[in-house]
């Protein structure tokens, strides 16, 4: 069994229990829920209300496919909650908000306590009739062309009019939801391509929105992967720069970016046959270790601080042992449980016709991580006939006065803060924070959700107390597998 890793990080961007008591007096509702229980990483369970709501696949017919979108209501503890709820939005695109959040609700028990939490499967994600070309678990051998090739013969495949798998078309969904559980205004919070859709749904109903909340910002002009290269490479040069700062990381490992470069250069020459446990199954599983594949991984891992701790001595290992098996394990760690097929139906529409193949390669120049939008194109090309079609104001800056709070990672591979700073100049409302030497997505401290707390309460920018932001630090290096030196 062959199986080179890349083609499947090509699309990653990119989390109390309590007995629920009765939802805002003030939603009345047309929708219909029933008790349910949402599973977590934990020893808990989330108890919840579940239901579908029907939506045209087409909203310009009548008649035609229906979507029963997949909605689970986490209820306020508080007998009386407050009337707007706290959406959240997942990434992606292709993440399950149901599947994807339940985990971040344990740490957002401040804000649950007195406000209603919703979460939405986007139609194609979830059990809202999921769109899956390729099964993580069942295809994990093909190889990269075996995986471009099932992506390309994909769209025939599903059962959906992929036309209408778009953002625009998905916030109209979003609306019909909060409008058949009753509710007024919303608050919202979204992560990654979730702020893209936050963006286009405040866009589209600017009177439905109290407070917005935007972590890891994609602004409007932002295409799939056409700086991820330059990013992402800025992303590794801090990586380096830290470890050669901290003490403990620059004695253990003084010579890591000669190794890392060195080791690139051996798999350009070479790559390496290996067979290791199955990261989640035990069972023997070979792989060919090439550059991309190692460059993809690293690429990955920049996305989470935690995995960027162990860095410095999975690299170490690779290089010095050729021991590969810490850094596949952690690419493993890093399934995000994407829906390629709502990927892609989404971004050859909105972001495939505006890549061309001199800019790209232009923005790649002086990056380990190299065009990032080869397969990327290459499959979109195949999925022509099913491009569906974004409204003239799609790509134009959001312009508000609706509260926003942004969080960036000064140190995300994929959507550093410049991204951010774009959205928050046409913001009129805004404020926009920034944590040193942190990845992905921000909403894993008691000071972004105790800021986050506050400001729905308040819906006001005004006031907060920032301070602890510069108290937010990256975890410390490991120096070996006991974990950072004391």
């Amino acid at each position: 069994m062959k199986r080179n890793l890349s083609i499947f990080f090509l699309i990653v961007l990119l989390f109390t229990a309590c007995t629920p008591q009765s939802a805002a007096p003030a939603a009345v509702r047309s929708l219909a829920l029933k008790d349910c229980a949402l599973p977590t990483n934990y020893d808990v369970q989330i108890d919840a209300r579940c239901g579908t709501l029907n939506v045209p696949e087409d909203r310009t017919a009548t008649g035609g496919r229906q979507i029963a979108l997949n909605i689970a209501l986490i209820p306020a503890i508080k007998h009386k909650p407050a009337p707007d709820p706290l959406f959240l939005l997942a990434g992606g695109p292709g993440q399950s908000a149901v599947e994807t959040f339940p985990a971040i609700v344990l740490a957002l028990q401040n804000i649950h306590e007195s406000r209603d939490i919703v979460l939405v499967d986007q139609r194609g994600t979830g059990k809202s009739n999921p769109l899956q070309c390729i099964d993580s678990e069942k295809d994990e051998n093909l190889t990269d062309q075996q995986a471009t090739e099932r992506l390309q013969a994909c769209p025939s495949q599903l059962k959906a009019d992929l036309r209408f798998y778009t953002t625009e078309i998905a916030m109209q969904d979003l609306d019909a939801v909060r409008a058949a559980l009753g509710y007024e205004t919303i608050n919202l919070y979204g992560a990654s391509y979730g702020t893209r859709a936050e963006l286009t749904y405040l866009r589209m109903f600017p009177n439905r929105v109290r407070t917005i909340t935007l972590d890891a910002v994609v602004d409007p002009s932002f295409i799939m992967l056409m700086d991820a290269a330059s990013d992402g490479q800025k992303s590794l040069d801090f990586f380096f720069a830290r470890c050669a700062a901290d003490a403990a990381c620059k004695t253990t490992f003084p010579n890591l970016k000669t190794e890392f470069d060195a080791l690139l250069k051996r798999l350009d020459t070479k790559p390496v046959e290996i067979t290791i446990p199955h990261p989640r199954t035990n069972q023997p599983l070979t792989l060919t270790v090439t550059r991309s594949m190692l460059t993809s991984m690293v690429f990955n891992t920049l996305y989470s601080p935690d995995l960027v701790a162990t860095l410095p001595l999975n690299i170490h290992l690779a290089f010095a042992d050729g021991n590969y098996l810490p850094l596949i394990s952690q690419a493993y760690l890093l399934d995000v449980g994407l829906a390629d097929g709502m990927f892609y139906a989404v971004t050859c529409t909105e972001d495939a016709p505006l890549i061309t193949a001199a800019d790209a390669e232009k923005r790649s120049q002086g990056s380990i991580f190299g065009n990032r939008t080869l397969d990327f194109v290459k499959v979109c090309a195949k999925w022509t006939a099913q491009r569906g079609s974004v409204s003239a104001a799609f790509r134009d800056p959001v312009k508000s006065n609706v509260p926003a709070l942004i969080f960036s990672g000064a140190a995300d591979p994929i959507t550093p803060p410049w991204h951010a700073e774009k959205v928050a100049a046409s913001l009129s409302n805004s404020l926009h924070l920034i944590f040193k030497g942190m990845g992905h997505s921000n909403l894993s401290s008691r000071c972004t959700t105790r800021l986050l707390k506050d400001f729905i309460e308040s819906a006001s920018i005004t006031g907060l107390k920032t301070d602890c932001v510069a108290a937010v630090e990256p975890p410390p290096f490991f120096v070996n597998f006991n974990g950072p030196r004391p």
